[in-house]
Formats: structure tokens, sequence, C-alpha cells
């Protein structure tokens, strides 16, 4: 779910309402369903977002935090250290300062490690919160990717690299593009369909985390029931399509496993 909505210029950006969220709880913990808090748009950004974290935590709820980590300082990691949360990824783009600036259009790679160690540090000997580092990139030498494994590797318990992909991006450079790497498979199966739903801002439910457009619709969790939510026949359409290998269908048609370059 995105409790922060996507910032783009065609639209405002929105922010999830209490009683959106507190139902999404509600639903959640009738069925015993982890919370992640992800999304095109920085969880961190929302007014409430501590309120919206301790209620999840109350509830016994797995929860889980995806964040750049811009809007993290030490009263705020103090705050997710506290409450509770399961787990955390930091996540970046580019495996150099340079190359971070080119992709984010922000000098905040060094401030962004520094935050990662200063969380590692404060959360101690203590198991929770998980903390992932995981990033993505185009044709950066190897020797970059292992300096930036051996930086971030002592300070998270998982760090992944994938590829960045802009094949849901309208008016990339064509020389930006041109360093893509991503190797065009498709998840099989898909992570998304079978596992996960998505949630927007507003209580509209997607079909996947990837449905930025609001593409798809299977309902609003204000007026449904999670569980018919998640029978909802377009959604059953989608298993069934990828099921048998058909990645014809919108949001699917250019989605591949970007992250297959290293995990560890």
């Amino acid at each position: 779910m995105c409790p922060v909505g996507n910032l783009s210029l065609d639209r405002p950006a929105g922010f999830m309402s209490w009683e959106t969220f507190d139902r999404i709880v509600e639903q959640c913990a009738s069925q015993v369903i982890g919370l992640r808090f992800v999304g095109w748009g920085e969880p961190m950004m929302h007014p409430q977002v501590f309120r919206f974290l301790r209620r999840a935590t109350d509830a016994l709820l797995p929860t889980h935090l995806n964040t750049n980590g811009s809007k993290i300082g030490d009263y705020e990691q103090q705050m997710l250290i506290n409450m509770g949360l399961d787990s955390i990824k930091f996540s970046l783009q580019g495996s150099t300062r340079e190359t971070y600036a080119e992709m984010r259009s922000i000098d905040f790679y060094d401030d962004l490690f520094n935050a990662v160690r200063k969380f590692h540090r404060r959360r101690g000997v203590h198991p929770k919160p998980f903390i992932s580092v995981s990033t993505t990139v185009t044709d950066e030498h190897p020797s970059t990717i292992e300096v930036f494994k051996r930086k971030f590797s002592p300070f998270c318990d998982q760090l992944s690299v994938g590829h960045t992909t802009f094949d849901f991006m309208d008016d990339v450079p064509e020389d930006l593009a041109a360093r893509q790497t991503v190797e065009k498979k498709h998840f099989n199966p898909c992570p998304e369909v079978f596992d996960k739903l998505a949630i927007s801002f507003d209580g509209t439910a997607r079909v996947c985390c990837n449905d930025y457009n609001g593409t798809t619709n299977l309902g609003n969790i204000n007026q449904f029931d999670l569980k018919d939510i998640w029978k909802e026949m377009t959604i059953v359409s989608y298993r069934k399509r990828l099921s048998e290998e058909d990645y014809t269908m919108p949001l699917c048609n250019s989605c591949f496993d970007y992250m297959k370059l290293t995990d560890g």
C-alpha cells in the first residue's frame, strides 16, 4: 500500500486518510496479513506516518517500510526503531555518488549512506527492524558495484543490486535509455498478483504496485472487504493469464525481473 499519492505533474498528490488506513488495518488484522508501506511516493512524507505505523504494529501486523531516506533524521530513526517496525528498506539508484545524482537529480548519496549507518548503529543488538539496502544500475562497471557492496554491506542485513529499467517511463533521454542493461525476462511466477494486493492512497485497490497510473480498479477498501477485492474478476483474470505465461496485459507487457543482478 502507498499512504502517499503518486507525485506527478498531471494530477495532484494525495495523502491517505486515517479512516481509510484504519479500515485497512482492521481488514488485515482479521486475516493476519502484513502491511508494506511502499509505492509511488515517499511514505515518510505522510503527516501521520508514525500514527499509521503505530496502529499497524499495535495490531501485531508484520510491518515494512520502503524509504529513500530523505525524511529520516535522528528523531525519525529512533521513532521507527522504538515502535516495533519489522523491516525497513533504503532504496537507491546507481552505485556511486555520481550515478545516484544522475538518476535522482539530487546530491544525496553520502547523506543516505550516513543515514543507513546511523540507523544500523541505533538498532544495535535488537533483531528489528531488519535493514535492507537496494539499488539499481545501468551500465556501471562491476568494480564500482563491488565498491558499493563493500560500503553498505556492514550496515544492513540484506543488500540487493538490480537493473534500472525505463520501460514504464515517458520521455527518457536516448543516451540514458541506451545504457539500460536489464534482461527483459518477465517474472515467473509473478510475485504481485498471487501474493500481494496494492492499495492506493485513496483506498482503491489495484492489480499490482506497478499500476501507478490507475489502469485497474478492483474496488475501494472503504466499500468492500479485502476478501472480496482479492477475488475481483480483474485480478483473477490476471492470475489465470500469468499462470499461462501470457504477459500481453497492460502492466505486464513492460514489467521485467530487474532485480536479478546480485542479491545477498
